[in-house]
């Protein structure tokens, strides 16, 4: 019998600028051209992605005009890059490597206040949704957004690598509620402790190939490199990431059969940066950019096919609160 969470697509995307290192300009939007062929695609197959728009993206006018063009037809949430969101300090600005946990808890807030604002301008409602840069997801970013009135963050994932560590091992593969506990924290506000609703958590998705005992995945990811590329190349264990960045379309698709065995969702991980050629360095010509889009309409196709069902990261966050009724 499939879990509850069997055969449940979601689509997330992180809205941000081009990478600067690969344009050679911090700030540049060239992608946002993108976004209209995926979401066309994204249509085409009834899927309604989520789209995580960062502080810079939230202001451009393109990007305005794009969120409000989708109507109902997307959610529209956040994503912070702590350096480009006001307030700004002279250390942070123009740092796009700064981690949302490196900000002082009581500027953090104000951050996510102004971020939040700032995409409720852009798409005409108020984000629910939330991505931290890096995955870099903190007791104190999810206290603020709480009492910001988010109910859904997709930043963690059990097989998500932060540094060179596993930090994740122990969290659930399905969309869960996070611990209480860990929102209990000093208040931007004052002094006070306040224990606030606490998020729902999407986690991102990385799978095993093959079924892989969970009590094992630390032994794995401790074990030297070459050790697990000769477990890999014999077909024993090899972890594969729900991102088209970084899988080919068989493998993408073998995430959907893994999780559909497993009874959980299937959460894809798209940048805009990779939706248009020459603009991150994974995807850097037209050639490239095509094959991107062959390997996500592989995987809209087997979806449909399968008979998936589509959320979006709130509509997940709501069907883990109404489950627990």
């Amino acid at each position: 019998m499939l879990g509850r969470w069997a055969k449940q697509l979601v689509v997330t995307v992180s809205v941000e600028p081009d990478d600067p290192w690969v344009v050679e300009r911090s700030g540049e939007y060239r992608s946002l051209d993108g976004l209209g062929r995926f979401h066309e695609l994204c249509r085409r197959y009834a899927v309604r992605p989520t789209y995580l728009l960062t502080y810079s993206a939230a202001s451009e006018l393109r990007c305005a005009a794009f969120a409000r063009s989708c109507g109902d037809s997307a959610e529209f949430g956040a994503h912070l890059h702590p350096e480009e969101v006001p307030p700004i300090a002279e250390v942070e600005r123009g740092n796009h490597t700064l981690r949302p946990s490196a900000v002082e808890p009581g500027r953090l807030r104000e951050k996510l206040a102004n971020l939040a604002e700032r995409v409720a301008a852009a798409a005409g409602r108020r984000p629910t949704s939330y991505r931290a840069g890096f995955g870099d997801f903190t007791p104190a970013q999810a206290a603020a957004l709480a009492e910001l009135g988010f109910e859904a963050d997709s930043s963690l994932g059990p097989l998500e690598k932060m540094g060179s560590a596993y930090p994740f091992l122990r969290l659930p593969l399905e969309p869960h509620v996070l611990d209480p506990a860990d929102l209990l924290c000093k208040s931007a506000i004052g002094n006070r402790q306040s224990a606030i609703r606490p998020l729902v958590e999407v986690p991102l998705t990385s799978v095993f190939r093959r079924p892989f005992p969970r009590r094992l995945f630390g032994v794995y990811f401790r074990l030297p490199g070459i050790v697990r590329g000769a477990l890999r190349a014999a077909g024993l264990a090899e972890a594969l990431r729900f991102r088209p960045a970084a899988a080919s379309a068989d493998d993408l698709v073998a995430v959907c059969c893994r999780t559909e065995r497993m009874g959980v969702p299937a959460v894809m991980t798209v940048h805009s940066n990779e939706l248009w050629p020459g603009t991150s360095g994974s995807v850097v010509t037209e050639a490239a950019c095509a094959a991107y889009f062959e390997r996500v309409e592989r995987v809209l196709a087997h979806c449909r096919e399968r008979g998936w069902s589509c959320r979006t990261l709130t509509e997940a966050a709501r069907a883990v609160r109404e489950g627990a009724r």
